[in-house]
């Protein structure tokens, strides 16, 4: 496993994703895949209000007064849309604090230890969120913050009101990306593109990658074709430039000895300008286990340009 320093001690480049705990994955197959991912050298779990409506944290809550994992961090977000609601923002600080209050309920704890912001609405003032997550961290609640699907230009609107008001600012941004070329993205969410990607770099920001695996994508034309693949990876990424990817994909996992969904994960852990942090999931620790793998696959990078082109 490799590690980095960049949200401030030893993390695992290997974020775990816990978006279907309590939605699709038991209390017991969650318990069993954190216990491997911890096994493994992960350090760093994901969730959020949103997830299986708060059961997701309820979980990751109880694995870690378990198992007594004071070793480990758990980072959440609020402020999200409500998914029968359409596009209406829950950006407010009455949502904001809601929806923490009931994160540090779920979780058992009394502070957060980094807490991200699940969306962004473009006509709240940027000065106004800073000072109101500056308010949280004063009160312990959480003791840093960053940014998930906003676009570079807000995230940097708060940073410099932040900065001209000696304030804290967003430390780091969770975003959609992964080494496929995306057809259209989902309303609110935002993906990474060739600017998105010079601003990180720039700012030396670092960057948690959701949907890392663009669902499992590669892996499954890979391994069965491409009548495996979901609907929505269907819609999302079936198109010629990542089929001609799944060819470079298949050639890595020859060479480096390990399956395409390493490579995958190799690939984003290989970025160390912005610094990325590949979120993993699945259903069954065998995926877990074959994704952390790719953490030690180091790709040249003539390779990474090769896989990342649309964006390096």
């Amino acid at each position: 496993m490799r590690y980095s320093n960049a949200f401030g001690e030893k993390a695992s480049k290997v974020f775990l994703g816990t978006a279907y705990f309590g939605d699709g994955i038991s209390k017991e197959d969650a318990f069993s895949i954190m216990d491997t991912f911890r096994d493994l050298g992960g350090t760093h779990i994901d969730t959020a209000r949103l997830y299986a409506k708060g059961v997701s944290e309820e979980i990751v809550g109880a694995w870690m007064k378990d198992r007594k994992a004071t070793d480990m961090h758990v980072f959440t977000k609020g402020a999200y849309f409500e998914p029968d609601a359409g596009e209406a923002s829950r950006v407010t600080e009455k949502d904001i604090v809601s929806d923490l209050e009931k994160s540090l309920m779920a979780l058992g704890t009394d502070s957060v230890e980094f807490y991200w912001l699940h969306r962004d609405d473009r006509v709240i003032d940027p000065g106004e969120l800073a000072e109101l997550l500056n308010r949280l961290v004063k009160e312990g609640k959480i003791r840093a913050f960053g940014a998930s699907n906003w676009q570079s230009d807000r995230i940097k609107a708060v940073n410099d009101y932040a900065k001209n008001h000696g304030l804290m600012g967003f430390s780091a941004s969770q975003i959609r990306f992964n080494p496929a070329y995306c057809l259209g993205e989902r309303g609110g969410l935002v993906g990474m593109d060739k600017d998105e990607f010079a601003f990180y770099k720039t700012a030396g920001m670092p960057v948690v990658a959701y949907s890392s695996q663009a669902k499992g994508f590669f892996s499954k034309v890979a391994e069965q074709g491409e009548e495996a693949l979901s609907e929505k990876a269907k819609k999302r990424y079936l198109c010629r430039e990542n089929l001609k990817k799944v060819e470079i994909m298949k050639a890595l996992s020859q060479k480096y000895h390990c399956s395409v969904g390493a490579i995958v994960c190799g690939a984003m852990c290989s970025i160390s300008a912005p610094d990325t942090f590949p979120v993993i999931g699945g259903s069954r620790v065998s995926q877990i286990q074959d994704s952390m793998s790719g953490a030690d696959v180091v790709l040249t990078r003539e390779e990474l340009f090769e896989i990342f082109k649309e964006i390096l």
